[in-house]
């Protein structure tokens, strides 16, 4: 069978303001095709916001580079990686894949939007025939062998005219067994260039490599449960120490992200992993980040990691209230938070803060607790962002039909934007909306502003330039917010 795996761009009316994939490697869709090939299939991967980029945004530039594709490739299955953000793209894509190969290519969707909510994408994308549920290597070599049917674990698929739902279909418990992505299908120059947003805000040569699958915690805001199951799943340390030396030696990486939900879900593992890169000697010539829970780390932990090239951690902190991080089932606490900053800070270690506000339940003294925090934790990257119910997440489930209703997909690709749909707050909405304004205004925008050049490199004039003109402006307009900025 020739299979095309397509990951769609978020909706063209507002990309690419918002949601962006900032040049990570898409390992799941890499996996996959790793599968497919294993299995006897060939695997084309078409990534379209690659393809924009390369062709400086023109849609219909790249909406012909898509259509020159189906018509030489000819597949006879077309997957899609669909977040809630890609579903208008990816149901234009269905369509388009009938349209030039023909109404027996066979379309399949995965990703967290067709695991959270399969039976609706079915009904809203007509060109879309099989929604996959959870991890999608095993089911979509099953699906390019025989096509969908009720043997096929994982999938809801259009059975007789209407959506019939398969029984689930287990994790792959050994991640190994699934062998190293196919990254030779992907432009991995492209992907390994300098970029800012890998190790953020580092200009540095650097990938995105993933060690385990799942997260030991289910908060109530986060969907990634809905592909990878409940509970963690590793690579062998063998494994990852691999993939960071090809990394290194096939690409010449300057830094690894490991895009792991969590590093620190086995400290023992994370241990191991630390001494067996430097028992490697790629300490020496790749550093490397990754995310950790607030109530996994401890000072030999950071230290190891340090030791091993770590530079810097990120922490989903959400909030610096107690009230509001028990209402999203974090079990962490503002304590928590705090000792997690005193700790890295200590181990020499960056700071990646995860900033959520517009909170279940969220007051004003809330929301000026978390500011407080903020300017506290000075973090050297924060990044800030308006809660907003994913689908399949308990927030989203506990909303009204009719605020369900309300929700546009296509809204999902910008949080930011003024006039949501959804207050969850305790506030009005207009207040909540003031509110945010404001903190964007005073104290997001500048201190990233003033963060991005602290990292700019000298021989970046122009940016160094214009960064250095919004922050005086800043500073001339508003000088006793700005002296509450991180200097």
């Amino acid at each position: 069978m020739r299979v095309l795996l397509v990951y769609p761009a978020p909706p063209r009316t507002t990309w690419p303001l918002g949601d962006f994939r900032s040049k990570w490697v898409p390992t799941g869709l890499a996996y996959i095709a790793a599968s497919l090939r294993r299995a006897g299939h060939r695997v084309a991967v078409h990534l379209r916001e690659e393809v924009l980029e390369k062709n400086g945004y023109d849609w219909s530039a790249a909406d012909a580079e898509l259509r020159r594709l189906l018509d030489e490739f000819r597949p006879e299955v077309v997957g899609l990686s669909l977040l809630t953000s890609g579903v208008t793209e990816g149901g234009a894509i269905a369509a388009m894949a009938k349209e030039v190969c023909g109404r027996q290519v066979l379309v399949v969707a995965g990703g967290v939007h067709a695991s959270a909510l399969p039976e609706r994408l079915l009904e809203e994308c007509p060109a879309i025939d099989v929604a996959v549920v959870g991890e999608g290597e095993q089911t979509l070599v099953e699906l390019a062998d025989r096509g969908p049917s009720a043997s096929v674990q994982g999938i809801v698929w259009r059975g007789g005219g209407v959506p019939v739902r398969t029984a689930p279909r287990p994790p792959v418990r050994d991640l190994d067994s699934l062998g190293p992505p196919a990254y030779d299908l992907f432009d991995m120059a492209y992907f390994t260039g300098p970029s800012r947003w890998l190790i953020r805000w580092l200009p540095l040569a650097a990938t995105n490599i993933r060690t385990s699958r799942g997260c030991s915690n289910r908060c109530c805001f986060c969907a990634g449960h809905l592909v990878s199951g409940v509970g963690v799943r590793f690579h062998s340390i063998p494994y990852v120490v691999e993939q960071v030396r090809r990394a290194a030696d096939e690409w010449r990486v300057e830094a690894i992200h490991f895009e792991d939900d969590t590093l620190g879900a086995d400290r023992g593992r994370l241990l191991a992993l630390c001494d067996a890169l430097r028992q490697s000697g790629l300490h020496r010539r790749v550093r490397w980040d990754g995310c950790l829970r607030v109530d996994q780390v401890d000072a030999e932990l950071l230290a190891a990691m340090k030791s091993a090239g770590c530079i810097q951690v990120e922490y989903g902190f959400e909030s610096g209230s107690d009230a509001s991080l028990e209402r999203l089932e974090k079990h962490a606490s503002a304590e928590l938070n705090r000792r997690a900053v005193r700790l890295t800070r200590e181990a020499g270690l960056r700071i990646y803060a995860d900033i959520m506000v517009g909170l279940p339940g969220e007051t004003k003294a809330d929301l000026r607790q978390t500011v407080r925090f903020i300017r506290w934790a000075r973090p050297e990257v924060l990044v800030t962002a308006r809660l907003h119910p994913l689908p399949g997440t308990a927030i989203y489930d506990a909303l009204p039909q009719a605020a369900r209703d309300a929700l546009s997909w296509d809204g999902y690709a910008y949080f930011d934007k003024p006039g949501m749909p959804v207050n969850l707050t305790a506030m009005a909405a207009e207040k909540f909306e003031r509110w945010f304004r404001r903190f964007q205004k005073y104290v997001a925008k500048p201190q990233i502003a003033w963060a991005l050049l602290r990292d700019t490199p000298p021989q970046e004039k122009e940016v160094r330039r214009g960064l250095r003109r919004t922050l005086r402006r800043f500073i001339v307009r508003h000088p006793i917010r700005a002296a509450r900025l991180p200097w």
